[in-house]
């Protein structure tokens, strides 16, 4: 069947269980599709890797890592096509007066005897199945009636709507619908079941997705001569970093200056630079050679040169997160323009609508209220998905088997990825580093008098105390939920399952994108910008406050659940490291909620 690439992606790729609109209970089994070029390939297989790793080999099927030459044996497709099996094949009879059950091993045998042999009636299947985490599903186990000799011929299924109650009865003479059994679940035989101790299988309802999740990255998706070069450097943390530090406006400028650098290249201070400033001038050279080589030798406050070289050890793990090399790139306008709160109030102003300045202008107190630095707007934000295996019931590292798409015959024999990439729009938000800063130092009880870039500051702070990182990661990601949720309102024309969030917590930034894998540029968050932003924001602290499921979320810890914080689809930490309190904990430290406020 054909489908749009963004519900295969979502929801039919190999191994997934759906109903299809002719009422079948099916299983996906191949995904089909046209190669896909328009990928930054280096990043994807790298991130890829990355993720894999986390499984050990032997934890993987159908899944080498796409290293080297590897990378051959791979396929990146993007789905248009999902061929499916009917399943399960546990046909019962429609009748309440016979209502027996067979199972049958091949779909063949269905289309040549599609009704009940007892009865002739039609039939329809048991929509249920058993799944284990090492990647089985099977259909539910029919059982025999052994001890009056019917066998399976005179089996029923009594569907209470509970597997615990369920019951198998036979019909046949002399048992009059006598119990056999009731549910029961086949052992599995694997390793996983030795290794584990669990090897019963679960059952499950063909629409109950817990047995079945995708496994894929998000990645943004930038394909330029610039950025391959960015990412393929050596100190490409060094260049993320000084970006963020806003000692860069550009990466192509932190290109340039590594390239200008001679390695090994050592910084005057202040002191010895001006002693040797005035060696050179006593020399007779000229102010423009001298400015070069201040450049080069002198003590530097801006640019690569500016970042600490004490710190090289962080520069250095700061470029082995993707995120954050990534983030330097969103947050460059040659890269991706963007238009920021401010920006819009001025343009607001300059045409004279004087009303919707105003708003704007409250929007941005409101967001230095909530301790947010910057709130912008980008109609280009480029991101991908890509999908590459799945898990059932377990789903972590460690707990489970990764399986791959890989099918016999199927796309050449290769490893198929399945992925999708657009442009669409997005809501840049980054936090302020002074607000977070004085908030952990509060909460984890320290008092350092440090000075310099409070960015900085909170940086070596979070790689060196994990305790900080933590808070700070769940601060982030808990704003980042609670502003996605507020714009699940019918007012911009998104609702929160068509969005989806893009997070950078050493950066104190996050993205919440409209979810599509076809370009988007509806213009919905543009509208937030000009017209819903201050209502937006104004909300947020009612919604770090309350849940409809207080008092019992309120009485949990942490504080989330699926009626404040969690999203459907569009967290890839699949609603991990969340809590509204420490968000309300946040805006009662600088101000934005009364101390009295719970």
């Amino acid at each position: 069947m054909k489908r749009s690439r963004s519900q295969v992606l979502y929801s039919l790729l190999p191994g997934a269980m759906f109903q299809h609109e002719s009422r079948v209970q099916a299983r996906v089994v191949a995904v089909d599709g046209d190669g896909l070029r328009n990928l930054n390939e280096d990043v994807l297989y790298a991130e890829i890797c990355t993720y894999l790793e986390q499984w050990q080999e032997d934890q993987r099927t159908s899944l080498p890592l796409p290293r080297g030459r590897a990378r051959d044996d791979f396929r990146i497709i993007g789905p248009d096509i999902a061929r499916f099996e009917i399943f399960p094949l546990v046909l019962q009879c429609d009748r309440r007066s016979c209502g027996r059950v067979e199972r049958i091993s091949d779909s063949r045998q269905l289309a040549a005897s599609p009704n009940c042999p007892a009865c002739s009636g039609s039939r329809h299947q048991l929509p249920y199945y058993v799944a284990h985490h090492c990647g089985r599903a099977d259909p539910i186990y029919v059982p025999a009636c052994r001890e009056s000799g019917h066998e399976k011929k005179y089996v029923r299924f009594e569907d209470t709507g509970s597997f615990i109650t369920a019951k198998w009865r036979c019909d046949g003479p002399g048992c009059a619908g006598r119990v056999i059994q009731g549910m029961s679940f086949t052992p599995c035989a694997c390793e996983w079941s030795r290794r584990s101790g669990s090897p019963s299988t679960i059952a499950h309802r063909m629409d109950d997705q817990r047995a079945y999740r995708i496994h894929s990255i998000s990645l943004v998706n930038i394909d330029d001569t610039v950025f391959r070069q960015y990412q393929a450097h050596s100190q490409r943390g060094q260049i993320a970093a000084a970006h963020y530090l806003g000692l860069l406006d550009t990466i192509r400028d932190g290109i340039r200056q590594l390239g200008a650098t001679p390695p090994g290249a050592v910084r005057l201070t202040q002191e010895a630079w001006d002693t040797q400033e005035a060696i050179l001038r006593a020399q007779g050279l000229n102010e423009a050679l001298i400015q070069s080589l201040r450049e080069l030798q002198g003590p530097a406050d801006q640019g690569i040169a500016a970042l600490p070289a004490e710190l090289a050890e962080l520069w250095d793990d700061l470029g082995r997160r993707q995120r954050f090399v990534e983030r330097a790139a969103v947050f460059d306008r040659d890269h991706l323009p963007r238009i920021t709160v401010e920006d819009q109030r001025e343009r607001l102003t300059e045409v004279g609508e004087h009303l919707a300045a105003s708003s704007v202008d409250a929007a941005a107190s409101q967001a230095r209220a909530l301790g947010i630095e910057e709130i912008s707007v980008t109609w280009e934000f480029p991101i991908a998905k890509a999908a590459f295996g799945y898990t059932r019931e377990q789903h972590d590292p460690g707990q489970a088997q990764l399986m791959g798409f890989w099918r016999r015959g199927h796309i050449e024999n290769k490893f198929p990825i399945y992925a999708a990439a657009s442009n669409t729009e997005a809501v840049l938000v980054t936090l302020a580093p002074t607000a977070v800063l004085s908030f952990v130092q509060d909460q984890v009880g320290i008092r350092r008098d440090e000075t310099g870039n409070p960015r900085l500051i909170l940086l070596r702070w979070m790689i060196e105390e994990p305790a900080i990182a933590e808070i700070v990661h769940t601060l982030t990601h808990s704003l980042s939920h609670l502003l996605l949720r507020g714009l699940d309102d019918g007012q911009i024309g998104l609702a929160e399952g068509g969005l989806a969030e893009w997070l950078v917590p050493e950066a104190l930034s996050f993205a919440i994108y409209a979810d599509n894998v076809r370009d988007f540029t509806l213009g919905s968050l543009w509208t937030l910008l000009t017209n819903r932003a201050l209502s937006w924001l104004e909300g947020v602290p009612a919604r770090a406050l309350s849940c409809e499921n207080d008092p019992l979320c309120h009485q949990g810890s942490p504080r989330r659940c699926e009626r404040c914080l969690y999203l459907t689809f569009g967290c890839p930490q699949f609603n991990d490291g969340l809590d509204r309190s420490l968000v309300a904990d946040f805006l009662r430290h600088h101000g934005a909620l009364g101390a009295e406020a719970e």
